[in-house]
C-alpha cells in the first residue's frame, strides 16, 4: 500500500508539472542536428522576403541578412551555418518576423551578444509568448560581442510554433542578430528514457490496482 501511494503521489505531481507547464517552454541549449539555410545577404521586405530553406521553410519580413560584422549589428560568435546571420534593427525595418511553411514542435538557434533590448516572439496555435535574456537565465546580457549562447523552445502537445518574431528595442544603436536555426531536437539523455519508462510502469501499476478494485 505504501509502494502504490507513493507511485501515485509521483504521478500525480508529474500531472501537476506537466499541466502548468506554458504552450511552449524556453531554456538555454540546442544546437544540435542539421542547420536550415538563410538566404543571401539582402533587405526582407513583404515584397521581397528572405528565406530559411532546410527540412522545413520558412520566410522572413523585417531586418536583413549579413555575412559580416556591421556598426550596428556583428557575426553571432561561432560557426555561422552558411555564413548569413538575421539582423533585425536597427537600420531596416522590424520587427523580423520568420513564418514557417509549416507547423513545428521545437526549434533552436544561436542568439549572438544577447542584451535587455532583445525580444523574442514565439507565435503559436495557442497564443504567442514572449521571451527575453532574463527569463531565458542568460549569464551574459550586457550585449558582449564575443559571445553567443544556443536557446531552444519546445511545444507541448497539439500546440505547433508556426513563427519567431525578433524585437530590438533599442533601435539607434543595436541589433538583434540570430543564426543557426535548426528544427531537429536533441536526442534525450538515457537518463530521461528511464524516467519516461518508470513514469509509464507507474500508470500501468496504478491501472491495473483500479481493475482489480
Amino acid at each position: 500500500m505504501k509502494l502504490f501511494k507513493t507511485l501515485l503521489a509521483s504521478v500525480a505531481v508529474a500531472t501537476a508539472s506537466f499541466g502548468a507547464q506554458a504552450q511552449v517552454t524556453g531554456s538555454l541549449g540546442g544546437g544540435a542536428g542539421s542547420f536550415l539555410l538563410l538566404s543571401s545577404p539582402a533587405l526582407c521586405t513583404l515584397a521581397t522576403p528572405c528565406t530559411l530553406t532546410g527540412s522545413v521553410n520558412a520566410t522572413i519580413v523585417g531586418g536583413s541578412i549579413l555575412n559580416s560584422d556591421q556598426p550596428f549589428a556583428d557575426i553571432p560568435k561561432g560557426a555561422i551555418a552558411g555564413g548569413n546571420f538575421l539582423s533585425a534593427g536597427p537600420t531596416t525595418t522590424q520587427p523580423s518576423i520568420v513564418t514557417f511553411s509549416t507547423g513545428i514542435d521545437y526549434i533552436s538557434f544561436l542568439w549572438g551578444s544577447p542584451d535587455l533590448y532583445n525580444s523574442l516572439t514565439v507565435v503559436t496555435t495557442a497564443g504567442n509568448m514572449v521571451f527575453d535574456v532574463t527569463s531565458l537565465g542568460f549569464s551574459v546580457t550586457n550585449g558582449d560581442q564575443s559571445f553567443s549562447q544556443y536557446v531552444q523552445f519546445v511545444a507541448d502537445a497539439g500546440v505547433d510554433i508556426t513563427g519567431l518574431i525578433f524585437t530590438n528595442a533599442n533601435p539607434p544603436t543595436d541589433a538583434f542578430e540570430v543564426a543557426n536555426f535548426t528544427v531537429t531536437a536533441p536526442v534525450p539523455e538515457p537518463e530521461t528514457y528511464a524516467l519516461m519508462l518508470a513514469g509509464l510502469a507507474a500508470v500501468g501499476f496504478i491501472s491495473r490496482r483500479r481493475r482489480r478494485s
